[in-house]
């Protein structure tokens, strides 16, 4: 028999949201007429997805690696199955993101990291 601690309940949570955000996302389209406004983080800052804590979800941020890490940690420790969801969307949502720059097309509304910068997709 195989037991896992919280660590690789967390990996196991982990692993399968990610499968789960990646396939059932659904394919949205960039609106026509569409552009990123950029907003750059302070210095020694960046955009990073964080995992919320009173709620489902995410926010973005202009934060510290080490800040990230820390929340990332909390939720965790916490035990709790929403908090940890957050984590694996928030990385998910950072991966995603990976491939932005100011000139990608975009969905009105939506906002992601840009490089280390916050973007916003507003209309042209």
């Amino acid at each position: 028999m195989v037991t896992f601690g919280r660590m690789g309940r967390f990996l196991v949570a982990l692993a399968l949201m990610l499968g789960f955000a990646v396939l059932s996302a659904p394919l949205a389209q960039a609106a026509p007429g569409t552009r990123w406004e950029i907003v750059p983080c302070a210095a020694g800052s960046k955009a990073l997805w964080l995992p919320r804590v009173d709620k489902f979800g995410t926010d973005l941020s202009c934060t510290t690696e080490e800040a990230r890490s820390a929340a990332v940690k909390a939720a965790v420790d916490s035990g709790s199955p929403t908090r940890m969801m957050n984590v694996a969307i928030a990385f998910a949502q950072q991966l995603a993101d990976k491939s932005l720059t100011a000139s990608s097309p975009c969905v009105l509304g939506a906002k992601g990291a840009v490089g280390e910068a916050i973007g916003t997709c507003l209309a042209a």
